[in-house]
């Protein structure tokens, strides 16, 4: 992300449940030429996103959807240089929320104030339609200048052929597990939890024995690492301390090779082996909240 954006921003801490923080841009974009993608730009973006996005031995492997997405990209001499997706994600107390993602500048185009101009062309272009609360992960180092909604750090591992665990589950149904997870809401209201049912990147695995449960979703990251497909969970209650044998056995369950997840998640007592990875922070834009940080949430892009 870049820097001088932020620069401008200095986000308060939130006093309500939700908070709008709608800001005004004072950042010229000057001669930027930003097109909103159509399906048949489609091919273009997701090579120039598999070629320049992040670094090995992850790759991305984007699906986009043009019709459904709001994608801006930047060409120079017919050829992609810069994008940036903005994507409904769900609501948090009845506001639209959206995810900004596949944010790229071609390496020859880097530090030269493109991503600053791509970035406010965004926030220009989605206040005009009135979507103005949206969501973006960072991984690394944090960005100057902003609180993030959350930080923490992942974990990840393989899994396949683990199997310590017990048995393998079938995915239980969307609407089931949004089910159960308004009931858990209403023993804790102050859950933060922004989900839509119409996602359709999305596998819920569910176990309960007494009082004792685990439901997590789990997502396709669009990424391969090492030659396997990532999972990415993405949303988990569950009775505490984590069960840690029929966690494992629901994470064996996915179809993926790797699973990724937040640190916080891990069972306390597990012996299966997960292996450390860096930071990582959400950042709420042009909205905020005063939620406590809690173990248990969602964010289901």
């Amino acid at each position: 992300m870049s820097d001088s954006f932020w620069s401008h921003l200095l986000v308060p801490k939130g006093t309500n449940r939700f908070e709008s923080l709608i800001r005004p841009i004072a950042i010229d974009t000057g001669s930027l030429q930003a097109t909103r993608a159509a399906p048949k730009h489609t091919a273009a973006l997701t090579e120039f996103l598999e070629q320049f996005f992040g670094s090995p031995p992850m790759t991305l492997k984007p699906i986009l959807d043009p019709s459904h997405e709001i994608i801006l990209f930047v060409q120079e001499q017919n050829t992609v240089v810069a994008s940036i997706r903005y994507k409904y994600a769900g609501r948090f107390d009845n506001h639209p929320i959206h995810i900004i993602d596949c944010f790229c500048i071609h390496p020859s185009k880097r530090k030269m104030g493109l991503a600053t101009k791509l970035l406010a062309t965004l926030h220009k272009y989605t206040n005009d339609r009135d979507l103005k609360y949206s969501l973006f992960l960072k991984e690394g180092q944090p960005l100057p200048y902003q609180e993030p909604l959350y930080s923490s750090a992942y974990v990840f591992r393989c899994s396949r052929h683990i199997r310590l665990s017990g048995p393998l589950k079938d995915p239980l149904s969307p609407l089931k597990a949004e089910r159960l997870i308004r009931a858990y809401q209403t023993l804790r209201p102050e859950m933060l939890w922004i989900y839509d049912i119409r996602n359709t990147n999305q596998r819920w695995f569910f176990w309960k024995e007494g009082l004792q449960f685990v439901l997590f979703c789990v997502q396709d990251a669009r990424q391969i690492f090492r030659g396997g497909s990532v999972g990415w969970i993405t949303a988990l209650i569950a009775s505490e301390p984590v069960p840690w044998q029929p966690f494992e056995s629901l994470v064996d369950s996915s179809d993926y090779d790797w699973i990724w997840m937040d640190e916080v998640w891990l069972p306390e007592e597990t012996p299966v082996p997960w292996f450390h990875d860096g930071p990582f922070h959400w950042y709420a834009y042009q909205w905020s909240t005063n939620l406590p940080k809690q173990r248990f949430y969602g964010l289901v892009i």
